[in-house]
């Protein structure tokens, strides 16, 4: 079970990852196709991939933390993939809905809810470990 654990996390961990070098990845074609290396300078392309990578970076560490936790904490394989899955679905969303607008969008509204309910499923599964 501890090593089907550590499995799943990882592929939430390198989907996350991947995910994350992908937006950074965006955002340095759109630095040199527009020729702007700092800010966005009004540019509509460059700050949506911007905005995508910034809200990445601001959600995903603390949910992964959270799934590494529930691990260290024994939580089922099901719950570990529940959270995974969510936050990995979320980000993707939520990465499609930014990229295309400055507007909100289904895809940007259900990605941010994915992610908000895999950060509470993780953070009250570990209260719940914790305690019992």
């Amino acid at each position: 079970m501890f090593e089907q654990s550590l499995q799943a996390i990882g592929i939430y961990v390198g989907f996350n990852l991947l995910i994350n070098l992908f937006l950074a990845y965006r955002v340095s074609a759109g630095r040199l196709r527009s020729n702007i290396m700092s800010g966005t300078e009004g540019d509509d392309g460059l700050y949506n991939a911007s905005r995508a990578h910034t809200l990445n970076v601001e959600y995903v560490p603390l949910a992964l933390i959270g799934l590494i936790t529930l691990h260290i904490l024994s939580a089922p394989i099901w719950l570990l993939h529940l959270v995974g899955i969510f936050l990995t679905l979320g980000r993707i969303l939520s990465a499609l809905g930014v990229s295309r607008s400055r507007e909100s969008s289904p895809a940007r509204l259900y990605g941010t809810l994915l992610t908000w309910v895999a950060q509470l499923i993780a953070a009250l599964g570990c209260l719940f470990f914790v305690a019992t």
